[in-house]
């Protein structure tokens, strides 16, 4: 196999498994479904991936990476800052949970995320933190915003995300979710906007 194929490969296994995942749910499916899926022999999945445990940690790792771009991208642009970061915030948990809960194994993966990935879900949320924080800083030094005295953008980040996080856990993940963040962000950053 060359080398470069490597990463093309990984990335096929990765997308036929996840496929799989909300197809069939996480137990019922086997290494041999993922080859399937993905066009490969068991013993060619086996050199990639020892089980199907380590698959959805991969794919787990690259949705969240695909995730946090999104966020950037939409902190990066312009507009209202409390906007972007709510706007990014629906893209960065509601819409990706949402997603994830409407398909027919959904509470199951979810499971499995918490059983096989819980470490990749905190680093997710660390993650979201830095952005938002990042955002925040650039804001700051732009004179577009003004923190409360003795305040930094990284504390205000990480009381926005714990605050984010007692909203996903207090509610369904759904339409009723993006209200409360959106009122969130608004209340707690807006106040702190020196021009609009």
């Amino acid at each position: 196999m060359v080398e470069t194929e490597l990463p093309d490969r990984r990335k096929t296994i990765i997308e036929a498994a996840l496929k799989t995942f909300v197809a069939y749910g996480f137990k019922r499916t086997t290494m041999a479904d993922i080859a399937d899926a993905a066009g490969i022999s068991r013993p060619a999945l086996y050199l990639l991936f020892k089980n199907k445990n380590d698959i959805f940690r991969a794919g787990f790792i690259d949705l969240v990476e695909d995730i946090l771009g999104r966020m950037k991208t939409i902190l990066d642009g312009d507009g209202f800052l409390p906007d972007r970061v709510a706007d990014a915030v629906v893209a960065g948990l509601v819409t990706p949970f949402r997603e994830i809960h409407d398909t027919p194994h959904g509470a199951e993966l979810f499971d499995a995320k918490q059983e096989l990935a819980e470490d990749l879900g905190d680093q997710w949320f660390e993650e979201m933190e830095r952005l938002i924080a990042e955002a925040l800083e650039r804001a700051r030094l732009g004179g577009e915003l003004t923190l409360p005295p003795g305040a930094t953008s990284s504390e205000i980040a990480r009381v926005l995300v714990f605050s984010l996080e007692g909203i996903k856990h207090r509610t369904h993940i759904g339409s009723e979710t993006e209200a409360p963040i959106r009122l969130l962000i608004g209340t707690v950053i807006g106040p702190m906007m020196t021009a609009r």
